[in-house]
């Protein structure tokens, strides 16, 4: 990874643009208006695609969250001989993991679904990068299996470090994010 200046800017992806607009509510005005019968469109149209890093890293783990608790199709419908569905949107997301213990074999096929989730349906995250680590602790009662990630993200004008812990309930199938990029 690059060093950065402390107040390095980043251009920010164009899927930002779509999230800034709809937390502010940009839909519920009309801001078209008619001056001199021109259309006249005002806004934040002159905003340049520019953000921070915590900015970026914060809309990251909006998605990965999205990415890592999603049941890809996969999961109920057979893809074989459908290669192009298999790495396609339409099958974004996880295989279903609720039917899993915490044996070895399937938990170390889990770290490599979690690896070809992101290197498939996160363009962010540059796929040599990605680095996952697990712990296996048993309990009678409640069996987690963590996998601690580290990846970098693809930043222009230098690429972000990003580390996170995707702990799996085995119990019932899902996958909690912590010490996420926020």
């Amino acid at each position: 990874m690059k060093t950065r200046r402390r107040d390095t800017e980043f251009q920010a992806p164009l899927l930002s643009a779509f999230r800034e607009a709809f937390e502010a509510r940009d839909a519920e005005e009309n801001p078209v208006k008619v001056v001199d019968g021109e259309r006249v469109i005002e806004g934040r149209h002159a905003r340049q695609r520019r953000s921070d890093e915590l900015a970026l890293k914060r809309d990251l783990s909006i998605d990965l969250v999205a990415l890592l608790n999603t049941i890809n199709l996969a999961s109920a419908i057979s893809l074989d001989g459908l290669d192009h569905v298999q790495n396609s949107i339409l099958n974004y997301g996880l295989p279903d993991i609720s039917h899993l213990t915490s044996d070895e074999r399937a938990v170390d096929a889990v770290r490599g679904q979690i690896a070809q989730a992101l290197a498939i349906y996160e363009p962010r995250i540059i796929s040599d990068t990605i680095s996952i680590d697990k712990e296996v602790r048993t309990n009678e009662v409640d069996q987690r299996v963590q996998f601690s990630v580290s990846c970098e993200m693809f930043c222009v004008p230098v690429d972000v470090g990003v580390n996170f812990v995707a702990e799996l309930e085995v119990s019932s199938g899902k996958v909690n994010l912590t010490r996420l990029p926020v």
